[in-house]
């Protein structure tokens, strides 16, 4: 078996939707960063000034002078070493390479810093390095705070180890461990949020549903703004594939939604839909246009032309994307879809111009798989067999596959006559999950 096809088999063992519903993970951005280093709301003019000066010669490249910058602060009570720091700023700037290499080079000095065992466990779970992180961050919790940090930063820091080790312990589904981490905690202003969210998700997971809607709906008495609790539930229920208990709750979600939050739950709910193959279903959810948010309202149009799409309505679907295209051309996903459709057209302009839409994704999108597989349709609909090919390998190469270029593929080796290839693809086909377009078709 060649390395296409030998690609393409394997990458069709590993689906991914094109339509990805939100997980719920509450507010708790896990990544690193100069902000969960200091202590903003008490950090001094001076070092403020210290930390920008060191801001402009990372920009400048001048890592010497950065460090010259930062150095006064290595006792000051609200922010963390020194190198710790110079490591966060290149990182924030786009030189996470070198913020490594700092903070290695600085563990060989000062191996059992708390701030140390921080930036690397926040690291490890950006990485998903879920017992790495765990680890890390139980270390770090045992670890002596510097005795010249301030009572506020050394909790800011002791909170942030708890959050990542409560997230690692989820990653490692000990939702009993994750739980009592949460439990734990004192709730303040900055962490409440993340904490209510973690004791939702791990009393869900322990299969007290109750329990995680209370903690939802205290989430929602602090942010109204949030999401509503039934519609978080159902997004877990789709999470751990739950069908009944996640549509169940959508339409919980929607009875009980009012104002602006009902445009929220019928988008959400359609989207659910759609990805399950119910296009019939959105017909209510979809009909009503939004008046009061021009995002919203697009979102529910190119909902309305995926429908129309795998209804086999395609010259509804090309009216909309063309809409939707011209106001916001750089948009990938609707690019996507409107190449997808133009591909099929009779009209032999109308089929240049997929090519061009998808030509266009390719070079602004180099490394998505859909963009390459959208291009490789495109090209084998226009009868160019040898670059389908080519495009369809780099699609394999670049990630999991749709359920449309599991399709494409399948087509491309029915007409190469390679029917070994097309029976292991049909299979895959069967069994791949998201939105079926091509439902109707051999």
């Amino acid at each position: 078996m060649d390395n296409f096809n030998r690609n393409a088999l394997l990458m069709a063992c590993f689906l991914w939707m094109s339509l990805s519903s939100a997980t719920v993970q509450g507010d708790f951005i896990v990544a690193p960063g100069i902000e969960q280093v200091v202590n903003r709301a008490e950090l001094s003019d001076t070092a403020q000034k210290a930390l920008e000066a060191a801001q402009k010669s990372i920009r400048d490249r001048d890592l010497k002078g950065a460090r010259e910058n930062l150095k006064p602060l290595e006792n000051d009570p609200n922010v963390a070493h020194p190198e710790i720091l110079l490591a966060e700023l290149l990182t924030d700037a786009g030189f996470a390479a070198d913020g490594t290499a700092v903070l290695e080079e600085f563990s060989g000095k000062e191996p059992q810093r708390v701030d140390l065992y921080l930036v690397f466990a926040e690291r490890a779970v950006k990485q998903q390095r879920w017992f790495d992180g765990w680890n890390l961050t139980s270390v770090g919790l045992r670890a002596t705070m510097p005795e010249a940090w301030s009572p506020a930063f050394k909790k800011h820091v002791q909170d942030r180890l708890q959050l990542l080790k409560a997230t690692c312990l989820e990653g490692r589904k000990d939702w009993n461990g994750a739980k009592q981490v949460y439990a734990s905690m004192e709730q303040n202003t900055k962490n409440s949020i993340d904490v209510l969210a973690g004791l939702g998700r791990c009393s869900f997971h322990l299969g007290d549903t109750e329990g995680a809607l209370r903690y939802f709906s205290n989430i929602k008495s602090l942010k109204p703004k949030s999401e509503p609790p039934y519609l978080l539930l159902a997004q877990l229920n789709e999470l751990v594939g739950k069908v009944e208990e996640a549509e169940a709750a959508y339409k919980k979600a929607f009875e009980s939604a009012e104002g602006s939050e009902k445009v929220a739950v019928r988008l959400a709910f359609a989207r659910w839909l759609i990805v399950n193959n119910r296009p019939q279903s959105t017909t209510n959810l979809l009909k009503e246009p939004v008046s009061d948010s021009p995002e919203n309202e697009t979102e529910r149009q190119f909902l309305k032309a995926l429908v129309s799409r795998m209804e086999g309505r395609l010259s509804e679907a090309q009216a909309v994307l063309s809409a939707l295209h011209r106001q916001s051309p750089a948009t990938f996903v609707i690019g996507n879809q409107l190449a997808l459709v133009l591909a099929e057209s009779d009209d032999e302009s109308l089929r240049a111009r997929a090519l061009q839409i998808a030509e266009g994704n390719v070079r602004n999108q180099s490394q998505s798989s859909e963009a390459w597989g959208t291009l490789g349709w495109v090209q084998f609909q226009l009868g160019d067999r040898a670059l389908a090919e080519k495009s369809l390998a780099n699609a394999a190469q670049l990630g999991p596959f749709s359920r449309d270029t599991i399709y494409y593929v399948l087509q491309l080796k029915r007409a190469a006559g390679d029917t070994n290839a097309a029976t292991i693809l049909e299979k895959a086909l069967a069994q791949a999950k998201g939105p079926n377009y091509f439902a109707n078709r051999p």
